[in-house]
């Protein structure tokens, strides 16, 4: 569902001050694109390649060729099976938590090999004006929720205030305006909601047990930070091993033998004791 308007809350020392992010109204959008054009000249003149070269220069560099293509598709197929079994039903609820949390993996993977066209397409001539003209909405759309007054001086003050906190949240907030982005778009992915509505993960999508304890895809404890734990709460390896805060192994130390089997009270000289 669109909307036109987003209001965000930002600390600004010890007060809170609500501004509201619009969405452009014709005339910025004309002034907008002013800011593209220019930048897009300015990226072209300067060498950065267009996108309709980027795959050519990446087969060209070693950066993609045909197996990649070809692992991108199967992926893409491999996805869209799996959510339709996810939303079809029909098999055993241990075979579908299993395909799940293999359709997160996968997701992953595609956005792993994604990653690698989008680093260099980042950098074409119609990136960087996508950009700007994207940062000239901010600056111009941000407004005070009380008067209307614009939150930012100019473009140039917006690209200036990379530190206010103001200035990530209104981008997010525009972002989700302009290109209808969920905020739960996670929590909506077929998988996570199978996975939640069976109480195989919590409401942050971590997976669990059947007690609610966070644990991995193969059911081993983990604390909030993912380190292994057992039932006591005590750090563990990934087989169950007692290790210490720094993952050092917990064990009975005894002495080393001899040849005869006899114990070695003292190391050899020149040899430091552990």
């Amino acid at each position: 569902m669109s909307t036109n308007k987003k209001v965000i809350k930002v600390k600004n020392g010890d007060k809170e001050i609500e501004l509201a992010v619009m969405r452009p109204n014709a005339k910025q959008r004309q002034e907008a694109q002013k800011v593209y054009n220019k930048a897009f000249r300015e990226a072209v003149e300067s060498g950065a390649i267009l996108r309709a070269k980027i795959e050519s220069v990446m087969r060209e560099q070693k950066l993609w060729d045909d197996n990649k293509e070809a692992e991108l598709r199967k992926l893409q197929s491999k996805i869209s099976d799996s959510e339709r079994k996810i939303r079809s039903g029909g098999i055993k609820l241990s075979d579908a938590r299993d395909l799940a949390i293999q359709l997160r993996r996968d997701r992953a993977e595609l956005r792993g090999l994604n990653s690698e066209r989008s680093s260099l397409d980042n950098n074409s001539a119609e990136a960087q004006a996508d950009n700007a003209q994207f940062n000239f909405f901010v600056s111009s759309c941000t407004l005070h929720s009380g008067d209307g007054k614009p939150y930012y001086k100019s473009y140039e003050d917006y690209m200036s205030r990379e530190e206010d906190p103001a200035t990530g949240l209104a981008a997010g907030a525009l972002a989700r305006i302009l290109y209808n982005l969920e905020e739960d778009y996670e929590k909506k992915l077929p998988e996570n909601q199978f996975l939640e509505k069976y109480k195989f993960c919590d409401e942050s999508l971590h997976l669990v047990d059947q007690q609610g304890r966070k644990v991995d895809a193969e059911g081993r404890l983990v604390d909030k930070e993912g380190r292994y734990i057992n039932e006591a709460g005590e750090y563990v390896d990934r087989d169950g091993d007692r290790v210490d805060a720094e993952g050092n192994y917990l064990v009975d130390e005894k002495p080393f033998l001899d040849d005869s089997g006899n114990p070695i009270l003292t190391p050899p000289e020149g040899v430091e004791s552990v």
